[in-house]
């Protein structure tokens, strides 16, 4: 069973966001305090969704944490309700899920679903490349082998193995050709070096097929992610809508060109324009500030500022909003064309918390009134 690697927690909340984008979903993550986090989804089909993060691994899911969130989804008729955490469930939870039709996602669950849609590069945005957890095992045999299994696992051609990973580059192949034993008295030796699982399923390969040459190239075994035309986006806000300083309420479009007024532009070679439109108000009474310079779009681990187009800007009075006062503004992001999915993000710098909130009403049209 493959189980996810942990993330850090903002970094599990954002990869949740991600996989419902990738769903054709357009969410919104907000902070609900005491460690929990909120993703609102809603499909294009007008379906709407609900996820309670609880992202730290140590905690345990419990009733006190469900049922106001269930009955409060189920309210508002939500279509799909999901709870996701990356510490445990407990019995009564798991029984009440399934009663009330809720989703459940452990590291377990959602390391099945990574592999079974091969979202591997998905999870790596959010890692420094490991995917799955991998157990250290110790590769003895408290026992002796049967004879047939023994003379078949000493006819293994283990140096031949050894060899040809030594012939191939990267970091891994060295790693995986030290790991593996070379004789039948290593694997039946009590103090072996630790080897992981994956080696375990190499020589089983190996010894269902009985040839080297059967394991071919060596393959990293990930799929490719073929996403629609346009880039999927979800917005990950610094506080709740009803403590945040600014409302931003936001929708995008992916396209090549961009025309506003007489005047068009046309996304440098190689890349795609992102067009995010939004309509921000400040909270309480004083302005809010928000300069298009603080938002940014993030996609595998590269975070975009704003594209500037000459003698056009989409935010007026240099990003400062009354209060209790909405005001309609643009950007655009200049990235790679071959994106499919993006965060929308306030950066650290930006003194004002903004709540994003997803809004298919908002035309994410550029204009010069903005």
């Amino acid at each position: 069973m493959a189980r996810l690697v942990e993330l850090e927690p903002t970094k599990f909340v954002r990869f949740l966001a991600d996989l419902w984008t990738q769903r054709n979903w357009q969410t919104n993550v907000q902070p609900r305090g005491e460690g929990r986090y909120l993703v609102q989804g809603q499909r294009g089909d007008g379906a709407k969704g609900m996820m309670l993060v609880l992202p730290t691994a140590e905690g345990t899911v419990e009733m006190d944490h469900v049922r106001g969130f269930v009955a409060h989804a189920k309210k508002r008729q939500i279509d799909v309700i999901s709870i996701a955490t990356q510490g445990e469930f407990t019995d009564e939870v798991r029984g009440f899920s399934t009663k009330h039709d809720v989703t459940l996602l452990d590291l377990d669950t959602l390391g099945e679903t990574v592999e079974d849609e091969e979202l591997e590069e998905t999870v790596k945005q959010y890692t420094d490349g490991d995917v799955y957890e991998t157990a250290e095992v110790e590769f003895g045999l408290p026992f002796d082998l049967p004879e047939p299994v023994a003379n078949a696992v000493s006819s293994l051609p283990l140096d031949s193995i050894r060899a040809r990973l030594s012939g191939n580059s990267g970091d891994s192949d060295v790693s995986l050709r030290d790991r593996l034993p070379s004789s039948l008295e290593d694997l039946k030796s009590g103090s072996p070096p630790s080897v992981r699982v994956v080696v375990v399923a190499v020589l089983l390969l190996v010894l269902a097929l009985g040839s080297v040459a059967a394991l071919g190239p060596v393959v990293d075994g990930l799929g490719t992610q073929v996403g629609q035309r346009g880039v999927s986006v979800s917005a990950v806000s610094s506080a709740p809508s009803s403590s945040a300083d600014l409302v931003a309420r936001w929708n995008t479009q992916t396209t090549d060109s961009v025309a506003i007024g007489n005047d068009s532009y046309t996304a440098p070679e190689g890349t795609q324009f992102v067009v995010v439109a939004l309509n921000v108000s400040a909270n309480g009474s004083s302005p809010g500030s928000l300069p298009s310079s603080s938002l940014v779009l993030e996609s595998d681990s590269v975070r975009y500022g704003y594209q500037p187009l000459t003698n056009k800007s989409g935010f007026a009075n240099g990003g400062l909003f009354a209060p209790n006062e909405s005001e309609r503004v643009w950007t655009v992001f200049s990235v790679p064309e071959n994106t499919t999915t993006g965060t929308l993000l306030v950066s650290d710098s930006n003194g004002d918390t903004v709540a994003f909130v997803h809004d298919e009403t908002v035309s994410a049209e550029p204009t010069d009134s903005a």
